[in-house]
C-alpha cells in the first residue's frame, strides 16, 4: 500500500518528459499562489463574489496561454483551480440558485491586500452582486490604459455614501487647468469619474427622483445605468421628466451582454 499522501503527490507532478526539454508548469495547476491567484482573488474581493461562468471568463482574460474556447477557460481547469484555492483556505464555495458561487476568505482578503471585512454568501443580493460583475467584465476592457474600475466596496471604504454599484475613473488629464483648493492653495484636477448602476427591477419615482436630484454635483461626470429591456425603458421615462441640469447627468443602457455569462435574476431566474 503507498504510503499516505503519495497518490496526491504523484497526481500534482508533472507527466514524464520524455524529449529531453524541461517543462514549465500549467499556471492553473502551480503548488503555489502565482500572481494572476492574486488579481483573480482581488477582482473577486471587490465584487463580493462570483458565479462559475464570471470566474471562467475572468480567468480566461488573466491566462498566460490561449484557451480552447476564446476567453474563458473550461469547467475542468476552473475546477482544478478552484481545488487549490480551497486547499489553502483562499475562498469559500457554495451551490445556490442552480450555480457554482465563490467568495474570497478573510485569509485570502489579506493575502490581496483588500481591507474589507469578508462577506458572506446572502441569496437575495446574488442575482445584484452578479449583474455587477457581468457589467464590469463588458466595461473594462474598454477602458483606456490608466483608468481604472473603482468597486462599491473601495467607495465605502473611504467614508462614501450613496455610493453607485461602482464607478469608472479616466486617465489622468497631464493638460488639465491647476484648481484652487479650500484655502486658496493650488490643487490638481481630479480624474474624470462615471458612476456605473445596475437596476434589476424597478424603484419607486419617489426614490428614483430623490437619488437622482441629491447626487452631488462635481462627483461623478455620469451616472450610466444597465437594466434589462423593461427596467431600462422604466428610467428612459422617469429620467425624462427631470430637469436638464439633471438628466445630462444620468444615461440609461441595457445590460451588456459578455459571451459565456448570463444574468440571474433577483427571484432567481435567468435574465
Amino acid at each position: 500500500m503507498p504510503a499516505e499522501g503519495s497518490t496526491r503527490a504523484a497526481r500534482d507532478r508533472a507527466a514524464p518528459n520524455v524529449h529531453g526539454k524541461p517543462r514549465r508548469p500549467r499556471w492553473d495547476t502551480d503548488a503555489g499562489v502565482t500572481a494572476r491567484d492574486v488579481a483573480a482573488l482581488h477582482w473577486i474581493g471587490q465584487q463580493y463574489t462570483a458565479r462559475a461562468d464570471v470566474l471562467r471568463v475572468l480567468l480566461g482574460r488573466l491566462s498566460p496561454a490561449p484557451t480552447k474556447v476564446e476567453g474563458q477557460i473550461g469547467e475542468d481547469t476552473l475546477r482544478q483551480i478552484l481545488d487549490r484555492w480551497a486547499e489553502r483556505d483562499l475562498i469559500l464555495r457554495e451551490r445556490l440558485l442552480s450555480h457554482l458561487w465563490v467568495a474570497p476568505t478573510p485569509k485570502a482578503l489579506r493575502l490581496v491586500g483588500l481591507d474589507v471585512r469578508s462577506w458572506s454568501f446572502v441569496i437575495p443580493r446574488l442575482a445584484h452582486h452578479h449583474a455587477v460583475a457581468v457589467v464590469r467584465l463588458a466595461l473594462e476592457p474598454r477602458i483606456p490604459v490608466g483608468g481604472r474600475w473603482i468597486s462599491d466596496r473601495e467607495l465605502r471604504e473611504h467614508g462614501a455614501r450613496q455610493v453607485p454599484d461602482g464607478a469608472i475613473e479616466l486617465p489622468d488629464h497631464p493638460e488639465a487647468a491647476i484648481g484652487t483648493g479650500t484655502y486658496g492653495q493650488d490643487e490638481d484636477a481630479l480624474p474624470d469619474r462615471y458612476g456605473i448602476e445596475v437596476e434589476l427591477t424597478r424603484k419607486s419615482i419617489a426614490r428614483l427622483r430623490h437619488k437622482w436630484t441629491r447626487t452631488r454635483a462635481g462627483v461623478w461626470k455620469r451616472t450610466d445605468y444597465y437594466a434589462p429591456p423593461e427596467v431600462a425603458s422604466y428610467l428612459t421615462g422617469r429620467r425624462a421628466a427631470l430637469a436638464p441640469e439633471y438628466r445630462e447627468r444620468l444615461a440609461i443602457h441595457p445590460l451588456p451582454e459578455v459571451p459565456g455569462t448570463s444574468y440571474l435574476r433577483p427571484g432567481g431566474g435567468r435574465a
